[in-house]
């Protein structure tokens, strides 16, 4: 365990005896009830899909307020949102904890609830759950679901398909068929347990599978096991998607399941909830082709004073990991034939920003300009534009980006326009367009220096630029605004 709590320093004047204990079945039955009503989404607070891969979860229940712990993967300890029935909100209930308590699991929403000054928040595309529309999921209508519809058909056209309820008859299978899968896919991702550990978690699954706490559907094709799906129907109306794993050497098998399994289980479910993807480029591409109708992001809030070292943090800081992408997507230049699709991508982009400062977008004319004069690259998965990368050919603008940046030397030309929808970020797209109009530019432009404008807390995109070599030139404020000017010379 933890610890057993004791005496903490709280931020209000009385003192607060916080009494931790290892979570069990009292707690799992508090978090039920504080849950009830409520419109989950997430899987944070669900038992079965989340908390028990916590051996040492612990919980307390003080001032009418219910607070759970653990040590992740770092080796500090986090609390999960404090829940309570009586309105207060995370600002409120916070001041029971000590005063270098972090939190994990915390939704945009929740992050509104943190006093801006005393918290740094972190985030990573890693953690981020897909959810998807269970209408969509069920009907795969249109253009962009006729691989899945015909991945379906292959699979049962191909073979002799049963899908049915799990039963104590399936069992002797389904240990089997498990073990196999297990020894041929090493546990992987950000959750590094043990296949052991995995293997319990399974078998609480399957015995909540038979009680009606969980729903679970089996798959044979020609009287082999060949696919199983474990879901969770949240009292929400949602549902999460526990488990999902099949023979790939049977065809079209994933497709057939996840399907099967939704429409079986979650038809008169709002969303479905399939989890994160764990960073794994394979798992990434396969919960992106579904088209989630959003991504439930997830962040850290940790003291701005931090607790091992003293330091100060930054107050708003994300952590950019080394993403590689592969050109998986489609690449190609853009033309004024593509101005509604470019300008339409931009204005969703811009939309869901949550700091609408960190992307100014093309009035109608300057992208119009840079779509007649100039190079903008365009990634496609399938008909639907994902990402934007362009450099501008106004040799206007350039000279005035020269005269702030100082430089009485080489034509500027101004590298803009980057953006990655929503849900594919975190793939690495935006620095492989990056990458390629840079090289466009190297190769047609040369002599010559790219200046980027960006706002200067800007931070994916400060990381972005840094790795392609840019240097800051030049800072300047114009309003609410405070850019930074980054170069890149190109000989």
């Amino acid at each position: 365990m933890l610890g057993t709590g004791g005496n903490f320093h709280p931020r209000k004047e009385k003192i607060i005896i916080m009494e931790f204990k290892k979570f069990d079945d009292y707690a799992k039955s508090q978090l039920e009830i504080l849950l009830k009503g409520e419109n989950t989404i997430s899987s944070d607070f669900s038992y079965y899909a989340f908390l028990l891969w916590f051996p040492d979860l612990e919980y307390a229940e003080t001032d009418g307020a219910f607070y759970m712990r653990a040590i992740l993967d770092d080796g500090k300890i986090y609390y999960w949102k404090p829940l309570t029935k009586d309105g207060r909100t995370i600002a409120d209930l916070y001041q029971n904890l000590p005063d270098d308590a972090s939190f994990a699991f915390l939704s945009k929403e929740d992050l509104k609830s943190l006093p801006e000054d005393k918290y740094a928040v972190f985030t990573d595309r890693d953690w981020s759950e897909y959810i998807y529309r269970a209408e969509d999921f069920i009907a795969l209508k249109g253009k962009r679901y006729h691989a899945k519809r015909n991945h379906i058909a292959k699979f049962t056209s191909k073979y002799n398909v049963e899908i049915k309820k799990l039963s104590l008859d399936d069992m002797p299978k389904l240990i089997e068929f498990e073990d196999e899968w297990l020894k041929n896919h090493p546990f992987e991702g950000a959750r590094k347990n043990s296949a052991e550990q995995e293997k319990n978690i399974i078998k609480t699954w399957y015995e909540s599978c038979m009680n009606g706490a969980l729903v679970c559907d089996v798959v044979y094709a020609d009287g082999n096991l060949v696919g199983v799906s474990i879901g969770e129907i949240l009292d929400s109306g949602n549902a999460i998607i526990l488990y999902e794993k099949a023979n790939v050497e049977y065809e079209g098998v994933y497709s057939y399941l996840a399907h099967a399994f939704a429409e079986r289980n979650c038809a008169d479910c709002t969303y479905i909830n399939r989890q994160e993807d764990m960073g794994i480029e394979g798992l990434r591409k396969s919960k992106l082709s579904y088209y989630p109708e959003f991504m439930y992001d997830k962040y850290i809030a940790k003291p701005l004073i931090c607790a091992d070292c003293g330091d100060r943090l930054p107050k708003s800081m994300t952590t950019p990991k080394e993403e590689k992408y592969s050109g998986a997507y489609m690449t190609r230049r853009l033309s004024i034939e593509d101005f509604d699709d470019a300008y339409s991508f931009y204005e969703r982009g811009i939309d869901g920003l949550e700091d609408k400062k960190f992307f100014m977008n093309y009035t109608v004319d300057e992208l119009k300009g840079v779509l007649s004069d100039g190079y903008m690259l365009g990634e496609y998965d399938g008909d639907k534009l994902v990402g934007l990368c362009a450099v501008d050919f106004d040799k206007t603008y350039g000279d005035k980006l020269r005269e702030i940046c100082g430089d009485n030397g080489v034509q500027y030309y101004e590298f803009s326009g980057v953006m990655t929808d929503e849900n594919y970020r975190g793939l690495g797209i935006s620095h492989f367009l990056s990458m390629q109009v840079v090289d466009y530019a190297r190769t047609n432009l040369a002599p010559c220096v790219l200046c980027a404008v960006v706002q200067f807390n800007n931070v994916p995109s400060l990381e972005n630029l840094r790795k392609l070599g840019f240097k800051e030139s030049g800072r300047r404020k114009v309003g609410e605004y405070d850019f930074k000017y980054l170069t890149l010379r190109l000989e």
